[in-house]
Formats: C-alpha cells, sequence, structure tokens
C-alpha cells in the first residue's frame, strides 16, 4: 500500500517564494494557458443542447445521434495518443499555439457542416485539439508552478473546464429559443483567438528547455516566473533528475514508476466510467427523462448544473494545497456513490424532476471538490521529466478511451437497465474507484516534480531513504 502521509520524509519541496510580479507572471501564464481547457470543456459540452435540434435538422436515428456525440471524443483519442509526443519533441508552448488554431478553426466548421458525414468530420478534429489541450495544458502549468501552489494553478485548468461547460449550457439557452445550432459551435472562435494571441507572448516551460540542453533560456525563464534567487537552485534540481534518468519508457517498468502509471490509468478510468460525462453531455435529456417540460426548460436546469461545477472546483482550489489531493479524492468518491444512488432510488420511484436536479447537482458537487480536478493534477506531477508528455499520454488516452465507451453506450444502457439501473451500475463503480484512491493514491501537495519523482524512483525502500 502507498504511504498516505507524503512522498517520504526527505527535503520538504523548495519554498519558491516568487516575488510579486513573478508570481504575477506566473498567474498569468497559467490563466492563459488554461483558456485551453475553456476550450475544451465548451467544445465536449456544447453537443449536449446542441444535439436536440440537430437530430431534427438531420433527421438522425439513436444510433446516429449516439455518433454525433461520440465522434469528438474519437478525435480527442487520436489528439491525447500523439500530444505526448509532440510536446516532448516541440515543446509546449507550440503545441497549445497550434491547437487554439484548430480550435478556432474546426468549430467554424462544424457550424457550416450541411450533414452528419461534415459535421462528423471536423467535430472529429475539434474532438483532436480538445485531446491536446486535455494533456498539454496541465503538463506547460505544472512545469511553469512553484510547488506551494501548484495545485491551485494547475486546477485553474479545471476550473477553467467548469466555465466553458457552464459557458456552452448559456449558449445553448441563448440559442435554444431560435434553435440557431449553428451558433452555438461557431461561438467556441472567440476564446479561440484570445488563446492564440495569448500564447504567442508566452514563454515555453523551462523544464522542456533544460531537458533540450537551452540551460540559459531555461533559467531566464525560471528567473522570469519570479523564482529569484532560487532559479539556479531550480535548475539543478532539474538537471540532476534528469541526469539520474533514462530515455524512452523503459524507466516507467521500475517498480515505483509502475505503480504511478497504475495510479494515473486507474484515476483516468474511474473520472470517465463513474458517469460525470453522461450528466455533461446529456444533462438536458436526462432531465427530460425526469419530467422538464421542454428542451428549454431542461437546457438551463443544466446551465445552473455548470454554474455549480464552476463553483465547486473554486472550492477544490483553495483547498488541494491546503487538504492535499488524496483526502479531496476520497471525499468526492464517497459523496458521488451517495448522489447516484439516491439520483437512481428517484427514477426507480419516479420522485419528479425536482429531486433528480438537486441530486444531480449533489453528484457533481462531489466530482467537482475531487475526482474532476485531482486527476488532472497528478497525472501532471508523477511523471518523470524526460517523457512526462508521452506518459501523460497514456493517462489522457485512457480518459478519452474510456468517455468514448462510456458516452457512446449511455443511450443503449438506459434502454437496457433503464435510468435507475444505470445510475446504480455507476455508484457501484464510485464505490471502487473509494477503494482504489484509498490504497494506491499518495499524497504530493508541497512537493515538487523533481522530489516526486525521487520517491517513485526508490519506491519501497525504507522511509528514512526516500526525498534524500
Amino acid at each position: 500500500m502507498v504511504k498516505h502521509s507524503s512522498l517520504g520524509t526527505g527535503p520538504q519541496a523548495s519554498s519558491a517564494r516568487a516575488s510579486g510580479s513573478g508570481r504575477a507572471t506566473v498567474v498569468l501564464t497559467a490563466m492563459v494557458a488554461a483558456l485551453g481547457g475553456l476550450l475544451f470543456g465548451f467544445d465536449t459540452s456544447v453537443i449536449s443542447g446542441a444535439m436536440l435540434f440537430l437530430r431534427a435538422d438531420f433527421h438522425l436515428s439513436d444510433v446516429q445521434l449516439e455518433f454525433a456525440v461520440a465522434i469528438a471524443l474519437a478525435g480527442a483519442l487520436v489528439g491525447s495518443a500523439s500530444a505526448g509526443y509532440c510536446t516532448d519533441r516541440w515543446g509546449r508552448r507550440w503545441m497549445l499555439l497550434l491547437t487554439a488554431l484548430g480550435f478556432g478553426l474546426f468549430s467554424v466548421l462544424s457550424a457550416l457542416a450541411v450533414g452528419l458525414v461534415s459535421f462528423s468530420v471536423a467535430r472529429f478534429f475539434v474532438g483532436a485539439c480538445i485531446g491536446v489541450a486535455s494533456l498539454t495544458v496541465p503538463l506547460y502549468i505544472a512545469e511553469m508552478a512553484p510547488a506551494p501552489i501548484r495545485g491551485a494553478l494547475v486546477s485553474l485548468n479545471q476550473l477553467a473546464i467548469t466555465v466553458g461547460i457552464g459557458v456552452a449550457y448559456f449558449v445553448d439557452y441563448a440559442f435554444a429559443a431560435s434553435e440557431s445550432w449553428r451558433w452555438m459551435f461557431a461561438s467556441a472562435v472567440f476564446p479561440a483567438i484570445v488563446l492564440l494571441i495569448g500564447m504567442i507572448f508566452l514563454s515555453e516551460s523551462p523544464r522542456w528547455l533544460a531537458r533540450k540542453g537551452f540551460r540559459d533560456r531555461a533559467l531566464e525563464n525560471f528567473r522570469r516566473l519570479g523564482r529569484g534567487d532560487e532559479a539556479e537552485a531550480e535548475l539543478a534540481e532539474v538537471e540532476s533528475a534528469l541526469q539520474e534518468e533514462q530515455e524512452g519508457f523503459g524507466i516507467l517498468l521500475q517498480p515505483g514508476f509502475r505503480v504511478a502509471v497504475l495510479v494515473g490509468i486507474g484515476l483516468a478510468i474511474f473520472q470517465q466510467i463513474t458517469g460525470i460525462n453522461t450528466i455533461i453531455y446529456y444533462s438536458p435529456a436526462i432531465l427530460r427523462m425526469s419530467g422538464y417540460p421542454s428542451a428549454k426548460a431542461a437546457i438551463l436546469a443544466s446551465a445552473i448544473i455548470g454554474v455549480a461545477n464552476v463553483l465547486i472546483t473554486v472550492v477544490s482550489m483553495a483547498l488541494v494545497d491546503r487538504l492535499g489531493r488524496r483526502i479531496l479524492l476520497l471525499l468526492s468518491t464517497a459523496g458521488m456513490a451517495v448522489a447516484l444512488t439516491l439520483i437512481g432510488v428517484a427514477f426507480y420511484q419516479k420522485a419528479g424532476s425536482i429531486v433528480v436536479f438537486y441530486e444531480v447537482i449533489a453528484y457533481v458537487v462531489s466530482f467537482g471538490i475531487g475526482l474532476g480536478p485531482v486527476m488532472w493534477l497528478l497525472i501532471s506531477e508523477i511523471y518523470p521529466t524526460k517523457i512526462r508528455g508521452k506518459a501523460m499520454s497514456l493517462a489522457t488516452l485512457t480518459v478519452w478511451g474510456t468517455n468514448w465507451v462510456v458516452t457512446a453506450s449511455f443511450l443503449s444502457l438506459i434502454r437496457a437497465a433503464g435510468p435507475a439501473g444505470t445510475f446504480w451500475v455507476y455508484a457501484c463503480l464510485c464505490l471502487v474507484a473509494f477503494i482504489f484512491c484509498y490504497v494506491l493514491v499518495p499524497e504530493t501537495k508541497g512537493r515538487t516534480l523533481e522530489a516526486i519523482e525521487h520517491h517513485w524512483r526508490h519506491f519501497g525502500e525504507k522511509p528514512s531513504t526516500l526525498g534524500q
């Protein structure tokens, strides 16, 4: 079992106290990069309202509608699979620039689609951009952030995702009366332009620069990010870790890193199979099943759920560097299990739309306090620098693969097991997730990325040797 209190008993993470201007630079960098998360959230969830009108315009069957919803996830699968290699080779910043261009272009092409085929092609490439962003944004922020506030800054990505989801719901609601689903998709071009412009002025990850041998530029970027007199020491720690690392995926076969891979992939699976994206993508449809009188009313209720998701993510950001990652995961998975059980009971007893609405909010709040943001944070922390991008691809590939399966099968599962049975299945999976987190997930708060790597390298040794 993984030790729960901390990653070893060695030296604590460098304080990395940034100057006022340096701290502002770090926060601004994270906020700009997190626009990739906003686009991720917007483009995955905008389909939830649009599909109610897309189905009628394109005369789609249930199977075709599932395909139209899930095709972006297939693109995300491809994007996340390639993003690790691309970010490790060409850099984090360049990949975010290219992703911003792709989001803008293919969102417009989605809006201009004339049938299921052209719509699916455009949405596939939007999905590829989502896959790239899902890996690159938390990776880039984690490598730029000082250890004491890394949790909060990386969680800005999840906050941006939830804001994107909420914005998508309100955009859907704004255009619902006119059934203008094309404008729902086209709206994504605006944040894409802001991300593109912002990334032009940001610098590359100093850890990636150090890995590529650009020592002077890496040191300059650490100083620009407010490290001050500690910049040299932080760079030396990075260089020391790089010297210990072997090239390629072979490092992940070492005993400790095998556990890190298992933790990353396991969290990725549980984040998806516990039902969150059935709520994100299908919440208007679920609310209609529970008795909402119209599509517009269901979309408005979904928008309120989106607001709850944003607010609880802010709370999670405030707690993740104080309480830690692990306790939030345990609270989250337990709360999700209870909420999903109650949703199933509400459908079984035909308790009505208001009851289902509040229980869905309880579920989203439970997800947003832990499993939502912490999964993305942990997979950006637990892998070695030389192959961090490629290793994160394993987790993000798992995210989108399981997301595809859950999303593409949801309507079929509803038909087979009914709404009550479907949500009870997800509740049982939440209990399994709780056990997984309790047994395997370590605490990483306050540790530098290199200290975390040192822990995995010496995993299984006596506690007194860890972190030395």
